[in-house]
């Protein structure tokens, strides 16, 4: 698959429900480039869990619609009012398809990494000539990265390796454990999960990925432009629950279990299960941590343009995409952004999540 085909554009609909006109509370979608929203994603969850988008006026649906393309034609489609994706399908929509994609929140660093069995004979980029490796979707945002950090260590991706998509679930770590698959291409949570599921790994990923921003929060330009406090309460209610979710890792885990059983893992006693899903959320949380660094490591919403300028930059220089815009246009136009994004008492969020008095 040629990289520059990450990014064909079909603004197909799934029946998400279309942002609607302001109601108290106004209703709206935020597509999620994943298939299940399991633990390890605090950042959306816990908001509606603890009522944090309640607060500031909306109603939230968080819908999963598969990898980062589909999520961000949903928006675009005007089918979801934001969609969480990979910060590279972000830049491939403004360079390559003049798409005014903004980003309200820069929530993660690149935490992909090549999962190989421990046993494997694979110990480097170059061991994986001729391999299988199994990925989300064929349009999954780390084929990008894995095919130009192969690319400079010699090998052509095009030809050298085959790739199967497998989503999510016990299909990928059915195919590792078969050998249907030498390597699976995945994000930290993700891998996170598969080692849950029993999986001994070694992990090979570039020493360069975590120096740029990945999972965002994407918005349009008109909503950005019709709706600016909007914006702000989403993001802040993405930044609410971060705090949260790093304070008591555990408490978070456990509210959503509660408030989705139906994510819980099966199999084991509770003791496990909940060592299980904090090994996958803590996954999550060091890719929040990290990318909450990356942006200053002061203030919720900063989202640092020279970040979005290295990714747009490596983007180019391994072909993924032909030219470059002002990094400055990837960043919400909103007076004092940060600074209202930022506006809430994160000690008191602090104690709540400490306290963890909202767990039955």
């Amino acid at each position: 698959m040629k990289p520059s085909a990450v990014l064909v554009f079909a603004l197909a609909t799934t029946g998400l429900t279309a942002p609607a006109v302001a109601q108290d509370p106004q209703p709206l979608t935020i597509a999620v480039g994943t298939s299940v929203l399991n633990v390890g994603y605090p950042m959306l969850t816990l908001p509606v869990t603890l009522g944090y988008w309640e607060e500031e006026g909306y109603e939230v649906s968080v819908e999963p619609v598969g990898a980062s393309l589909q999520a961000l034609q949903q928006m675009v489609a005007g089918n979801a009012a934001f969609a969480q994706v990979n910060a590279s399908v972000i830049v491939q929509g403004n360079v390559v398809n003049d798409l005014p994609v903004k980003v309200a929140m820069a929530n993660g660093v690149i935490d992909w990494s090549v999962s190989v069995p421990a046993d494997s004979d694979i110990a480097a980029p170059q061991d994986l000539k001729g391999k299988t490796i199994g990925v989300f979707s064929l349009a999954t945002g780390g084929i990008p990265l894995m095919n130009s950090w192969l690319a400079s260590e010699g090998l052509d991706p095009q030809t050298d390796l085959e790739l199967i998509p497998l989503g999510l679930g016990a299909a990928p770590v059915e195919a590792l454990r078969t050998g249907d698959v030498d390597a699976l291409l995945y994000w930290a949570s993700a891998t996170a999960g598969f080692e849950n599921a029993g999986l001994e790994l070694r992990q090979l990923a570039s020493d360069t990925w975590a120096e740029y921003p990945d999972y965002s929060l994407a918005v349009m330009a008109d909503t950005v432009e019709s709706d600016p406090d909007m914006v702000v309460g989403i993001a802040r209610g993405i930044a609410k629950a971060t705090v949260f979710a790093l304070e008591n890792p555990e408490c978070a885990v456990k509210l959503h279990w509660q408030n989705y059983p139906e994510t819980k893992p099966t199999g084991a006693d509770e003791e496990t299960l909940l060592a299980w899903d904090l090994n996958n959320i803590n996954a999550q949380l060091a890719t929040l941590k990290a990318g909450f660094e990356l942006n200053g490591g002061e203030i919720w919403g900063t989202v640092d343009p020279d970040g979005f300028d290295r990714l747009q930059s490596f983007l180019q220089e391994t072909g993924v995409i032909d030219g470059t815009v002002d990094p400055a246009s990837y960043l919400v136009e909103i007076e004092d952004y940060a600074a209202q994004v930022n506006d809430f008492d994160a000690e008191a969020i602090r104690a709540a999540a400490r306290d963890c008095a909202m767990v039955n």
